[in-house]
Order: C-alpha cells, then structure tokens, then sequence
C-alpha cells in the first residue's frame, strides 16, 4: 500500500473509532455497551495492525492480534457471563440524560482536537491524526466513569481510558516491548476478573450493583 492508502485508511478507522464511543457513550442498554466495547477494541486492532505494516514492525502485530483477541473477543464474553449471573435487565443508569451526555462529549472531542493541534508538546512517530482520536477516548472513558451508576459500566469506562492511553502509545511510540505489552494484557484479563468478583460482593453485599447504594456507608 502507498502512505496515502495508509494514510485514508487510519482516516477511516479513526472515524469508526469514534463513532463506537459514542455508541458506548450513548447506548441504554448495558448489552448494547458491552458490543459497543468490543466494536471500539476491534477497530483499535486494525489501527494498530496498519501502523504495524505501514512501518514494517512485527511486535506491534502481535500487540494488534491480542488486542482483538482479548478486549474485542475475551472481556466482552466475560461481560455477557457476568450480567447473565447478575441477572441485569434494566438500561444503563446515568447521572445525566443521554442528549446532555453527548453533548459533553461533542465539547470534549473538540477539546482533544484544540489542545493538540499544533502538536508542538507532543511529537507522534506515525499518524499524529490519532493523538486527538486518543484524547478523547480517554475523555469518553472518564465521562463514562463519572456519569454512570452501575459498576459494570463505570469499569467499561476504565477500559475505554486504557484503549485511548494504549492508540497514545502506539501512535507516538510504536508501542512497548513486546513482552511489556503482554504482561500488560495479562494483568487487563487479570484486572477485569477481579473487578468481576468486586461486583458480585456489591451485588451480595447491598442486593444491587448501583453504586449510590454505597453511600449508606458514609458515617
């Protein structure tokens, strides 16, 4: 492929990236989060497997097929057991109603755009266009995390912040060594499993998983 290819086809993916955070940011249902995840670590896979052969480095490869592997495919599956364990069928619960939360969002992705627009403090090894994309994900996964009520959707939010941090390093680093990158995936899965159990102890704990219900804890 030529660079311009390249080039129109990071375009194309990072408009598909950010087409599935709004989808994760605007979805009602928790179901419908959890696929929206999945589409956003699918396309962050591509990206990452393009930057890895438009620059011939083969680490980067294997970083994009595990991330398809595990956050498209592994953590989204252990999501629907979840759910189905906990026997969720109410929408996604917010703080804030759907227009409103996607309006901050709209304002945070032309944030992430202005403050990186002269790229002058940050200096991209290839596709710098996916630095603003990657702000903003780590916005979109902030916003999730302060907005939502249910603890499935506040670490769907954690998640999020790690995809944008982890475009971040592709784009301005090629990545890690690889052994780095899959100690990092480990401890993801690892992470994910462990805030599995944290739910179902809430859930055990105050019959919910509601997250104001903690508040009786306050003294």
């Amino acid at each position: 492929m030529t660079t311009e290819t390249l080039a129109s086809l990071i375009h194309f993916l990072g408009i598909l990236l950010l087409i599935s955070s709004f989808w994760i940011l605007t979805s009602s249902q928790i179901r419908t989060s959890i696929r929206a995840y999945a589409a956003h670590s699918f396309f962050l896979a591509l990206i990452t497997g393009v930057i890895a052969i438009a620059n011939h480095i083969e680490h980067l490869l294997i970083s994009a097929i595990l991330t398809f592997g595990l956050k498209a495919i592994v953590i989204p599956h252990v999501f629907f057991r979840m759910i189905r364990r906990l026997g969720i069928r109410k929408e996604v619960e917010s703080y804030v109603n759907i227009p409103f939360t996607l309006l901050l969002a709209v304002l945070l992705v032309f944030v992430s755009f202005y403050v990186t627009r002269d790229g002058s403090f940050l200096k991209p090894v290839a596709f710098g266009e996916c630095i603003p994309l990657a702000i903003a994900t780590v916005f979109f996964g902030m916003l999730m995390m302060t907005t939502r009520k249910k603890a499935i959707s506040q670490i769907l939010g954690l998640l999020l912040i790690e995809n944008g941090l982890f475009l971040m390093a592709v784009t301005m680093t090629f990545g890690m060594p690889l052994l780095v990158e899959m100690g990092i995936f480990f401890d993801l899965l690892v992470a994910v499993m462990i805030m599995g159990v944290f739910i179902f102890k809430i859930r055990d704990a105050f019959e919910s998983i509601d997250t104001d219900e903690m508040t009786g804890l306050k003294g």
